[in-house]
């Protein structure tokens, strides 16, 4: 076969970015699929690939008769002759076929059709296994075409989907705009690779602020967590183990110039960076930031309370609650909000005061369900406020009571009666055994 063939070969492989032996293993398999399909058999061809000369080339193995009867393994005295002089009948000989005069309008219809199947697999697989490494990445792209449910982003050699659901509200694009966003995902489908982006994943946010702030990238910084409502508020939480370092300062910047950047990358959404600590009276008042707390009241329930001026409950809850959803949310806890005045009603009413005294009893009769083992923090405010207090109080209850309580369903309800049941037990056989050693002791 022509050094042309050979030359536009390399030629594919350089542009599509496919190594040369696997090109090469390409057109072996369609020569072979052509053989086939004109002759019926391969097991006497091979391909070989003469690098040297620029040249491939199709070898089968022949039989040299007298009378040819079938092409693909015989070959008669006289044209075996004139490749080799001393060929005698019934020898066998190493042909080079001419694929172009060899195969047959179909057989290299095949050949052509394998090619470009193969050529087209390959690319994918290339891009596929590219954009695969590259998960949890930033790259940009330039907007494609919008349709209700996504945009699609050029990405250079693939096309990369953006979601709706990955979209923030504030954020509007119109064909050509440049668009920075995660590798969400990399799926593969018969079209090709699907590379899913998002610039709503906390995971965006990380690597803007790597992108910006040096002291993140070099590791000084850590990035604790971050919770966000695409639209409205980001919070990061970040921490440094050197105490030289302030970690709120160095994401900051001067005068606001490192967060502005990212701040005007994400259009606007306000973004509070406040640092990390595992104090939780702490955590929880920078978590509620930009609003100042006055005082941080732990509750028996693993939540706390949040005592703040009456001009700064707006700025604590946030538009639509947003603000002390996220500080709970980075935070690991429930924040409770409540005024001053709010709160010192809330102590003094009287159901409030039942509630205290019920919650911090240090009766011998009464006993914290906390100390029930197996019983988590939301199951138990869910159980106080469904009037439930003790352990005491607890036993006494049957399924169908619990499931009447607002937040308890038959699963939880059943989880319940279990730890309730194994517990029992568990003090039935202590009773047991300290009643036996009295009477021993008798």
């Amino acid at each position: 076969m022509s050094s042309n063939f050979f030359e536009a070969l390399h030629q594919i492989a350089t542009d599509k970015g496919i190594p040369r032996e696997e090109i090469e293993q390409i057109v072996e398999s369609a020569m072979l699929s052509a053989f086939k399909k004109q002759y019926g058999s391969i097991e006497n061809v091979r391909v070989s690939f003469d690098r040297d000369n620029n040249n491939v080339k199709v070898i089968s193995k022949k039989m040299v008769v007298k009378t040819v009867r079938n092409r693909s393994e015989e070959i008669s005295l006289g044209e075996a002759q004139q490749i080799k002089k001393d060929v005698s009948l019934g020898d066998d000989i190493t042909v080079e076929e001419n694929p172009l005069e060899s195969f047959g309008r179909i057989a290299a219809q095949t050949a052509k059709q394998v090619i470009i199947q193969k050529i087209k697999e390959a690319e994918k697989n290339i891009i596929f296994n590219e954009f695969t490494g590259k998960e949890g990445e930033l790259i940009n792209g330039f907007c494609q075409r919008k349709t209700r449910d996504a945009i699609y982003v050029d990405l250079g050699r693939t096309e990369g989907i953006l979601p709706a659901r990955e979209q923030s509200p504030l954020e509007h694009y119109k064909t050509g705009d440049r668009i920075k966003a995660l590798i969400l995902a990399v799926q593969k489908n018969s079209k090709g690779p699907s590379v899913i982006l998002s610039r709503t994943h906390p995971k965006f946010i990380e690597k803007l602020f790597e992108m910006e702030i040096p002291e993140i990238y070099d590791g000084v910084v850590i990035i604790e967590n971050v919770v966000r409502e695409p639209g409205m508020r980001t919070k990061v939480a970040v921490t440094s183990e050197r105490d030289d370092v302030d970690s709120v300062g160095a994401c900051v910047g001067m005068k606001g110039v490192r967060i502005q950047s990212i701040v005007r990358e994400l259009e606007g959404e306000k973004i509070d960076v406040v640092e990390y600590v595992d104090e939780m009276k702490i955590m929880a008042a920078n978590a509620l930031t930009p609003a100042k707390v006055i005082e941080i009241v732990l509750k028996s329930d693993g939540g706390v309370i949040a005592v703040v001026d009456n001009d700064q409950k707006h700025l604590a809850l946030g538009k639509g609650g947003h603000n002390v959803r996220l500080a709970s949310r980075i935070c690991g806890f429930d924040i409770d909000i409540k005024t001053e005045d709010q709160y010192r009603e809330f102590l003094s009413s009287s159901d409030s005061r039942a509630i205290v005294e019920k919650l911090f009893r240090k009766d011998d009769d009464e006993t914290p369900l906390g100390e029930l083992p197996g019983l988590d923090p939301r199951t138990i405010k869910l159980l106080e406020t469904g009037g439930i207090f003790s352990v005491e109080d607890l036993v006494e209850k049957t399924h169908e009571d619990l499931m009447k309580i607002e937040g308890i369903g038959e699963k939880t309800a059943r989880k319940i009666m279990d730890i309730i049941a194994e517990s029992v037990d568990f003090e039935e056989d202590d009773y047991e055994e300290g009643s036996e050693e009295e009477g021993d002791g008798e």
